[in-house]
């Protein structure tokens, strides 16, 4: 979701004032994953664990951790949360470059409380204006970038095959999940969730945007606990987001359905979006995303389009080193949609956050020929630029920015690492899956084999 980029220049001036780390979603936004109690805000750092010492005296501990509040501090000390690198880098770049922290800054749910967050003291407690909540783990697909903490599935493969060895590491294993505490916990059993239901009659009354996460929120019965909540307790200034991979039974999309219909059409809720995950196109995003059946995919997204007329659809794109060579088709697609569906109550909206780890799967260690590939596709958005049907400026300015961080200065030693780490990872997945990564890819055959030659000289050295 963007807010109005026109004010990109003036907010960063308004937030800098401040101080020059100073970031509003440390504040107004938050992301719980109650399977296995941790947060964070901004969906770029990485999640940290909430105490339950914490949580028996305040629910909302669920997103004012003492970890949280000294980030904030630093913040409005003008000091750098080491959390947050990934602005940092790219502020650090050469030219005007736009982080998430600026981005952040223009979006509505930030906006109006800038005064308020601005004078608060750093240890106060504060109702978000956006909140990410995952009830469960519970999950038909196994992402290649996901993970035995937010997916069932991956985790009964895990069970099954252990875990992937790497060159340095296993991946994925268990173990060391339960060592770091993101093992998930059941939902009939599980006090995050007990303080978030505690939370939630509070919480929502100062609520702008709530979106609930997986897993697949639609194969947990939390996420319907909320929909009757709503429809019982309508709150007309809230935007209902939910994920979905959209490859769920048709039972449950049916139930859905049922439940978002009256919402939407009844004025129970301001607004719903639904959120999808498509990383490229074809055969290349069913790789990507085991469980993906494009078919079905399409089916269902065509159904919830066609009977809420009002209700917007997100693709959230975690950009990644395969999605590259494929994604074409995939803004073709999008924009396909856009022509038939977008209208003055609605958007088929676009956000391309790239991935930062596992760093195998970054686009930043691909060779310098997909440098290429990323103009081609940069130039094919420039071509189709138009804000009500075609690419948005600010989709095109994000797809530069990934181009650029991709081209930032790597260590030989990491690079390769992370390339002979990208060769055994898809050599244990097609293994496993029974998949060809280089009958799905054959446009990245070149540097496969360089992976391989990697990976083989590691060996010999």
């Amino acid at each position: 979701m963007f807010g109005d980029i026109g004010k990109l220049d003036v907010v960063r001036e308004q937030l800098n004032e401040v101080s020059s780390s100073f970031c509003m979603a440390k504040w107004m936004h938050v992301t719980i994953h109650l399977m296995t109690g941790h947060t964070h805000s901004c969906y770029l750092p990485l999640p940290h664990k909430i105490p339950l010492s914490e949580l028996k005296k305040d629910p909302s501990a669920l997103h004012n951790t003492k970890f949280k509040k000294i980030a904030r501090k630093q913040m409005k000390n003008g000091e750098r949360p080491a959390e947050c690198k990934i602005c940092w880098d790219i502020e650090d770049l050469p030219g005007n470059n736009y982080s998430d922290r600026h981005y952040r800054g223009v979006d509505d749910w930030t906006l109006p409380y800038f005064e308020k967050v601005k004078n608060l003291k750093w240890d106060e407690n504060i109702n978000p204006s956006y909140v990410e909540v995952s009830f469960s783990s519970t999950c038909n697909f196994k992402c290649m970038y996901c993970s035995p903490t937010i997916s069932t599935s991956w985790m009964q493969e895990i069970k099954k095959h252990g875990a992937i060895k790497l060159s340095k590491h296993d991946h994925q294993s268990i173990k060391w999940l339960k060592f770091k505490g993101h093992n998930p916990l059941e939902e009939d059993n599980n006090p995050y969730l007990d303080a978030f239901w505690e939370w939630w009659p509070n919480l929502v009354k100062d609520l702008m945007y709530f979106r609930i996460t997986g897993g697949e929120p639609l194969l947990s019965p939390n996420t319907y606990k909320v929909l009757e909540w709503l429809n019982e307790n309508p709150q007309d200034q809230l935007d209902l987001s939910i994920n979905s991979n959209l490859g769920i039974p048709e039972k449950q999309m049916q139930r859905f359905m049922d439940l978002i219909k009256p919402l939407v059409a009844d004025g129970k809720i301001k607004r719903h979006i639904l959120h999808t995950s498509l990383d490229t196109w074809g055969e290349q995003a069913e790789y990507i995303r085991t469980g993906l059946k494009l078919n079905d995919f399409e089916k269902n997204l065509e159904w919830y389009l066609n009977e809420i007329p009002t209700g917007s659809v997100a693709f959230m794109c975690t950009f990644n080193n395969l999605s590259v060579v494929g994604f074409k088709q995939f803004l073709e697609y999008m924009l396909s949609l856009r022509k038939r569906f977008n209208n003055e109550k609605r958007q088929i909206l676009l956000d391309i956050p790239h991935l930062q780890g596992p760093e195998i799967f970054s686009a930043q260690i691909l060779t310098e020929d997909f440098y290429e590939k990323m103009n081609d596709l940069i130039a094919f958005m420039n071509e189709r630029q138009d804000e009500r049907i075609g690419i948005k400026k600010a989709e095109i300015q994000k797809m530069e920015r990934i181009l650029a961080w991709m081209k930032q200065e790597k260590s030989e030693d990491w690079l390769s690492h992370q390339r002979s780490d990208f060769y055994l990872y898809f050599k244990a997945h097609d293994e496993r899956r029974g998949t060809s990564f280089l009958e799905t890819f054959p446009q990245m055959k070149e540097f496969w084999q360089l992976c391989e030659r990697t990976y083989e000289i590691g060996l010999k050295s």
